[in-house]
C-alpha cells in the first residue's frame, strides 16, 4: 500500500505527464481519458488512497511500481496508474502520445518499474507486457519525434535491470525498432534504430554469455555502424547524435541501479536464469507471416536436414501451421539463452525474406534483408564462448543461418553478396569446429565458384573473395585446420588446393585468345589481388609453423627435428569444448585422450590413392576397381564394390552405369548386389525408380539396359510381393516408365504421348490382364510433372563428353543427365532446385563425413601443404618477377620467395627449397651484371637475407 506520508518521487514524474494529457484531451472522443487521467491526478495529488476502503482490492499482491525507496505500490494500484498511459498510448493523437511515451520512458529509467514483461506470465508481467506493446504501436503515427522517445523507451527497456524484457515481448521491441529503421522518413531516426538494434542485440548476447542480466555493459561505438560515411553526414553530426543518444540511456539507467547495490541483487534473484522448467509452449510472436514461402523453405530445409524422422509429415506444411514445431525448440528454460535464441532466429528469417523482383536492383527495397543481414554479421563477429560451442545455437546456425547464406550469397546485388561473405568469414574463423560438413558445402560455393570463374567473373564479387581469403590467412590456424578437415577427408573437396590453384589462375590472369568481360585495369587489380593472397598464405604457413616449433624470429636458424614425434591432431567432437574459448581461437591444445584417427600422413595418403584410383575408374572402370583393390581402398566382395560404387564422391555416373551392365562374372555380381542394396518396401513404383536411378547413368546399350532392369524389376517384387503377378510386369512397367519421362522431358519429342496413349501401350502386361487404370494414369501424371532426374553432380568435362556416347532409343536424353547450365547472375536466391540441390549435398555430407573437427598441431602437414602449393607459387611469382617491371608486383613475388625458401628450409624439403633457391637466384642477373635492372639488385638482395639464416 502506498506511504501517505512519503512525496513519492514516482508521482514528479507521472503528475505533470497527467497534466499534459488532460490539457491537450480536449476532442469529445478523448473525454473517458480526460476523466481518467483528472481522477487519478486529484488522488495522486492530493495523497488520497487510490481506492475508497470499501472497493479497496486486495491489496496484498505487489505491482511492478515503486519509486526507489519506501514507497511501495500493490498490482491494483500500479494498475489504476499505468491504465490511463497505456490509453493515452492508444489514442493515436500527437500531443497525448508524446507525453505519455515520455512518462513511462522515465518510469524505466529512474528504475521505478520493475518485474518481468511476459504475455503469458501472471497479472504482473501481464500489466507489463501491455504497457510495452503500447509504446511499440505508437511508431505507427509516423511523426518524427514520437518515432524518436519510442526507441528511447524501448532502449531503456532493454537496458533496465530492475524491468526484465523476455521472449515475445522482446522481438515486438525488436520488431518495432526494424520497422522504424525501415520506414522512418528522418535518416537521423534510421540511424538511431540501427544503431539501437546493435546495443539491444549486444545487452542480449552478452548476458545470454554471462548467464546474468547485471551483467555491465558498455555502449556501443555508432562510428563504426556509420561505414561508409552516410553522405547526409559529413560533418558528422548525425554519428555524434546518435551516439550522444545511445550513451545517454545505457548511462542513465546504469546510474540509477550503481547506488543501490543491494536491491540490484534482489532484482537479479528473480531473473529466471537459472529456471529449469520449460516454457509455456505458446506460438512465439514470429517476425514473419506464417504463410510467407521463405518460412516454407526454412521449415523444408529444416526436416530435410535436421528431422529426418519427420520426412512423412511433410504435407502438413500446407495447411498455413508452419510454427508448430518451433515451439519445441524455444522450450529453453534458462530465459537468457532464450531470448538470445529466438532473436537470432528471428534475424535469420528477416535476412531470408524475399523482396519483390524490383528490388534486385533497387538497394532501398532490399534495406530489410540488408540491415538483418548486418546484424547477423556484427553479432557472429562478437559472439561468445556458448553461442560458439552450444548445440542449440550450432543447430539454429545449421537450421537459419545456412538457408539465409544459401538464399542470399547468390544475390547479384553486391551489398548482399558482401554481407553474406563477411558471415561466412565469421563461421570459418570462429565456429569452424562446430559445422565442419556445413563449411564444406559452402567453401565452394560461396568462395571457389567465384574464385575459380577467369574468365567472366563478377569483377566486384570477386574482388569482394579475394579480400575475403586474403583476411582468412591473418589466423595462422585456420588454413592448416582447412588442409586437415577437408584435402585430408576423403569424403570432401580439397578446399585449399582448389584455392591455391584458383589464385594461381587469377594471378596469371585470362589465357590469351579467351573471351572475358573484364577491363584491362580490372584484370591487373585482381592479378595483384591474387599475388597477395599467395603471399598471404605462405606468410600464414610460416607463422604457424614458428609458433608450432617456438621459433622466435621468422628467419631464425633453428633447424626442423623431430617432426614425426610431434602429436597428432586433436579431435573436438562437433566443436563442444569445457573450457571457455576465446576469440578465433581453436588453437589447439594437445588433449590427453590423443585421438585413434589415422595421422595426417596416412589421411592424407589415403586419399591421394583413392582419387588415383577413382581417376582411372573415370577412364577405364575396370582397372580402377583393380586398382582399388590392390590398394586395399576397396573390399574384394561385390558387396563392398557396389556400396563403393554407391557411396564413392567423384565417380563418373556414366561409366558406373557402363560396368554395372557387363555381362562378365564380377561386374554381374556386383550389379546383382548393388540392386539387392535398395530397400524398395513400400515405395510406388515410380519412387522406386527414382531412387534406383539417381546413382548411375543407364548405359546405352540395349542388353546392358536389359539386364540391370531385369535385375531391378526382380528386387522392387521381391520388396512388393504383392504388387505384380510377376517380376515380368514390373520389368515390362519399368521400360514404359522410361520411355515415358524420355517422352515428356525430351525438348526434341515433338508429339507427346498423352495419358490414353500411356494405358493402352500398358494393356495385358500383367500377365496378360491389365493393371488398374487409374494406377497408370496417376503413374503417367506424376511422370509427367515430375522429370525422373539423376542426382546433380559437379560433372567432370570428360563425363560432358561422354553423355554423348549413347543413341539408342534416345537414351542420351533420358533422366536429363547433362545439368543445364545456370547462368552466372539468374537469381539463384529464388532458385527452388538450387536450395534442393544444397540440401541434398548438406544430407550427403552429413551421412559420410566425419563429424569429428581434427584441429591442427603436427608441424608434419606442413609438408603436405608445401606439396600441394609449391609448385603453383613458384610459377605465380617467377613469371612476374621475369617479365614485370612494376615496383609492387615484383615486392610481392620477391617476398613469396622469401617465404617459401623459409618454410621449406626449416622443414628440411630440400627439393622444394632448391627449386625456389634456383629460382630466385636466376633473377639476380649476376650471370649478366649489364643487364642488371632495379628489380635484380632486389633479387640480389633477398638472396643474401635468405642465405645468412
Amino acid at each position: 500500500m502506498a506511504s501517505a506520508e512519503a512525496d513519492s518521487r514516482m508521482i514528479q514524474v507521472v503528475a505533470p505527464a497527467l497534466e499534459k494529457i488532460i490539457k491537450n484531451a480536449s476532442w469529445r472522443k478523448h473525454s473517458k481519458l480526460a476523466h481518467q487521467c483528472k481522477s487519478l491526478l486529484e488522488k495522486l495529488t492530493t495523497k488520497s488512497p487510490l481506492f475508497p476502503s470499501d472497493s479497496e482490492p486486495d491489496n496484498s499482491i505487489p505491482g511492478p511500481l515503486h519509486d526507489g525507496g519506501p514507497v511501495e505500490y500493490s498490482l491494483a494500484e500500479s494498475e489504476s496508474i499505468l491504465t490511463p498511459l497505456i490509453n493515452a498510448c492508444g489514442t493515436a493523437y500527437n500531443k497525448i502520445v508524446d507525453p505519455a511515451v515520455d512518462c513511462i520512458q522515465k518510469l524505466i529509467a529512474y528504475g521505478y518499474l520493475r518485474g518481468e514483461a511476459d504475455p503469458t506470465g501472471g497479472p504482473e508481467a501481464q500489466l507489463l507486457s501491455k504497457l510495452i506493446e503500447s509504446v511499440c504501436k505508437c511508431h505507427d503515427l509516423g511523426d518524427d519525434a514520437v518515432e524518436l522517445l519510442v526507441l528511447k523507451t524501448l532502449l531503456s527497456a532493454v537496458t533496465s535491470i530492475s524491468l526484465r524484457i523476455h521472449g515475445d515481448c522482446l522481438l515486438q521491441i525488436v520488431r518495432t525498432c526494424y520497422d522504424i529503421y525501415l520506414g522512418s522518413k528522418n535518416v537521423v531516426n534510421q540511424t538511431t534504430a540501427k544503431a539501437s538494434l546493435v546495443q539491444m542485440l549486444v545487452i542480449v548476447f552478452r548476458r545470454m554469455e554471462a548467464d546474468s542480466s547485471t551483467v555491465p555493459i558498455q555502449p556501443i561505438v555508432v562510428a563504426e555502424l556509420m561505414e561508409p560515411v552516410e553522405k547526409s553526414d559529413a560533418d558528422g553530426s548525425m554519428t555524434q547524435f546518435v551516439q550522444g543518444f545511445i550513451t545517454k540511456i545505457m548511462q542513465d539507467i546504469d546510474g540509477v541501479l550503481n547506488p543501490v547495490a543491494p536491491s540490484k541483487v534482489s532484482l537479479g534473484g528473480h531473473d529466471g536464469a537459472f529456471e529449469t522448467t520449460t516454457v509455456e509452449t505458446t506460438n512465439p510472436t514470429d517476425l514473419l507471416d506464417s504463410t510467407d514461402k521463405d518460412m516454407l523453405d526454412a521449415k523444408y530445409w529444416e526436416i530435410s536436414m535436421y528431422k529426418t524422422a519427420l520426412e512423412g509429415r511433410k504435407g502438413e506444411l500446407a495447411d498455413g501451421d508452419v510454427e508448430r514445431d518451433d515451439d519445441l525448440e524455444v522450450q529453453i528454460g534458462n530465459k537468457l539463452r532464450r531470448d538470445a535464441f529466438l532473436v537470432f532466429r528471428a534475424l535469420c528469417k528477416l535476412s531470408m525474406k524475399t523482396p519483390p523482383k524490383e528490388a534486385m536492383a533497387d538497394p532501398q527495397l532490399m534495406r530489410g534483408k540488408i540491415v538483418a543481414l548486418e546484424l547477423l554479421k556484427i553479432l557472429l563477429e562478437n559472439a561468445g564462448a556458448v553461442f560458439r560451442t552450444s548445440e542449440r545455437f550450432l543447430g539454429a546456425i545449421k537450421q537459419y543461418l545456412c538457408l539465409s547464406l544459401l538464399k542470399n550469397s547468390a544475390s547479384s546485388l553486391i551489398i548482399v553478396f558482401q554481407l553474406s561473405c563477411s558471415i561466412f568469414i565469421s563461421l570459418v574463423s570462429r565456429f569452424r569446429a562446430g559445422l565442419k560438413a556445413e563449411i564444406g558445402v559452402f567453401f565452394p560455393m560461396i568462395v571457389l565458384r567465384v574464385l575459380e570463374n577467369v574468365a567472366q567473373p563478377n569483377f566486384q564479387q570477386k574482388m569482394i573473395v579475394l579480400r575475403f581469403l586474403d583476411k582468412l590467412c591473418v589466423d595462422s590456424q585456420i588454413l592448416v585446420d582447412i588442409f586437415i578437415n577437408y584435402d585430408c577427408d576423403v569424403n570432401s573437396s580439397n578446399i585449399f588446393e582448389r584455392m591455391v590453384n584458383g589464385l594461381l589462375k587469377t594471378a596469371q590472369g585470362v589465357p590469351p585468345s579467351t573471351a572475358t568481360t573484364l577491363l584491362p585495369p580490372q584484370e591487373a587489380t585482381m592479378k595483384l589481388e591474387a599475388m597477395k593472397c599467395l603471399v598471404a598464405i605462405l606468410k600464414s604457413m610460416g607463422d604457424w609453423m614458428n609458433k608450432q616449433l617456438r621459433i622466435p624470429d621468422p628467419h631464425s636458424t633453428k633447424r626442423f627435428e623431430a617432426v614425426e614425434n610431434s602429436p597428432e591432431p586433436v579431435p573436438l567432437a562437433n566443436g563442444n569444448r569445457d573450457e571457455t574459448v576465446e576469440g578465433s581461437d581453436f588453437h589447439s591444445e594437445t588433449s590427453s585422450e590423443a585421438s585413434d584417427a589415422l595421422s595426417i600422413e596416412q589421411r592424407r595418403a589415403y586419399k591421394l590413392e583413392l582419387q588415383e584410383g577413382i581417376s582411372l575408374f573415370n577412364r577405364k572402370p575396370k582397372k580402377g576397381i583393380e586398382f582399388l583393390i590392390r590398394a586395399n581402398k576397396v573390399g574384394d566382395s561385390p558387396e563392398e564394390i557396389a556400396a563403393f560404387l554407391k557411396n564413392a564422391s567423384g565417380l563418373n555416373k556414366t561409366l558406373i552405369g557402363d560396368y554395372l551392365g557387363e555381362r562378365e562374372d564380377l561386374s554381374l555380381k556386383v550389379m546383382h548386389a548393388y540392386v539387392d542394396s535398395f530397400d524398395f518396401q513400400g515405395m510406388e513404383f515410380d519412387d522406386a525408380i527414382r531412387a534406383f536411378l539417381q546413382g548411375f547413368r543407364l548405359p546405352g546399350e540395349a542388353q546392358k539396359i536389359d539386364r540391370i532392369m531385369e535385375k531391378f524389376a526382380e528386387r522392387y517384387c521381391k520388396c512388393n510381393p504383392k504388387a505384380f503377378i510377376s517380376a515380368d510386369t514390373a520389368y515390362v512397367l519399368a521400360y514404359s516408365v522410361i520411355l515415358l519421362n524420355t517422352d515428356a522431358h525430351n525438348p526434341m519429342v515433338k508429339n507427346k504421348m498423352s495419358a490414353d496413349d500411356f494405358v493402352r501401350n500398358n494393356r495385358g502386361i500383367d500377365d496378360g490382364k491389365d493393371l488398374p487404370e487409374e494406377y497408370l494414369r496417376s503413374l503417367f501424371e506424376r511422370i509427367s510433372r515430375n522429370e525422373i532426374k539423376m542426382k546433380e553432380d559437379d560433372l567432370s568435362a570428360q563425363q560432358k563428353q561422354s553423355v554423348n556416347s549413347s543413341r539408342i532409343l534416345g537414351l542420351d536424353s533420358i533422366l536429363n543427365i547433362v545439368i543445364r547450365k545456370r547462368d552466372e547472375d539468374q537469381h539463384m536466391e529464388t532458385s527452388d532446385n538450387l536450395i534442393k540441390h544444397m540440401q541434398e549435398q548438406f544430407k550427403e555430407k552429413a551421412r559420410k563425413s566425419e563429424s569429428v573437427y581434427y584441429a591442427a598441431t603436427d608441424v608434419v602437414v606442413l609438408r603436405f601443404m608445401v606439396e600441394v602449393c609449391w609448385a603453383p607459387m613458384l610459377a605465380a611469382f617467377s613469371v612476374p618477377l621475369d617479365q614485370s617491371d612494376d615496383e609492387i608486383v615484383i615486392a610481392l613475388c620477391l617476398e613469396g620467395f622469401r617465404y617459401a625458401i623459409h618454410v621449406t628450409a626449416v622443414m628440411s624439403m630440400k627439393t622444394h627449397r632448391d627449386a625456389f633457391v634456383t629460382s630466385l637466384a636466376k633473377f639476380t642477373s649476376l650471370h649478366s651484371p649489364a643487364d642488371i635492372k632495379q628489380k635484380n639488385i632486389d633479387a640480389i638482395r633477398v638472396s643474401i637475407l635468405v642465405h645468412m639464416h
